[in-house]
């Protein structure tokens, strides 16, 4: 009966649960700060690698703290999202723990994720204006992923201003490298400055 075409979005079972456990995830501002964090991170190694001289210590520090730091922490950002909540958090917003993730789930991320490194590839070997279309779609890709997993105002404009700015960055023509450092930047300060009136509000 859950999966019956008669039930209505709003009325049905899986899509309520759906919207709770996102309502839940996000109330106290944390996920925000971890990603605003972690863009910030990736505009200033980005920077770094545009700013420093090619083949200088510093420029290979930065490459490699990139290739490191980065998926160290989207890797271990929900443990230690899970860790804060459980360990100061959870007389204020209690606790919930969700399911593991559906095979189903998983093999759409892994095909999503081979879809946009194919795009990309396409992008630097075959169009022209390479760099305008990983910013631009970056961008576009982005905003869409924010709003589809916020489901809330704040993530609704803060998507909208993620697409836009890749597509202003590549009418613009600015190079690869330091468009994803402004882009990252700008979005990564605008998500920890979100986060944080959040997690403020709940602490009040």
């Amino acid at each position: 009966m859950a999966n019956s075409p008669f039930i209505s979005h709003a009325t049905d079972p899986d899509a309520i649960a759906t919207r709770l456990m996102t309502r839940a995830h996000n109330r106290d501002g944390l996920p925000e700060i971890a990603v605003g964090g972690t863009f910030l991170l990736v505009s200033g190694l980005s920077y770094a690698q545009v700013a420093l001289p090619r083949g200088s210590i510093g420029f290979k520090a930065a490459v490699t703290a990139f290739s490191v730091l980065v998926p160290l922490l989207i890797l271990g950002s929900p443990w230690i999202l899970k860790r804060v909540r459980r360990r100061y958090l959870m007389a204020r917003v209690g606790y919930v723990e969700a399911k593991p993730m559906a095979r189903k789930q998983m093999a759409l991320g892994i095909l999503l994720a081979l879809a946009m490194a194919a795009v990309a590839l396409l992008a630097v070997t075959r169009w022209s204006h390479p760099d305008g279309w990983l910013l631009a779609g970056t961008g576009l890709f982005g905003g869409a992923l924010a709003v589809w997993c916020g489901r809330a105002p704040r993530f609704v404009a803060g998507g909208a201003l993620m697409a836009a700015a890749g597509v202003s960055l590549a009418i613009a023509g600015v190079a690869l490298e330091a468009g994803f450092a402004i882009l990252f930047g700008c979005m990564g300060l605008a998500s920890l400055v979100s986060g944080s009136i959040v997690f403020l509000r709940l602490m009040r």
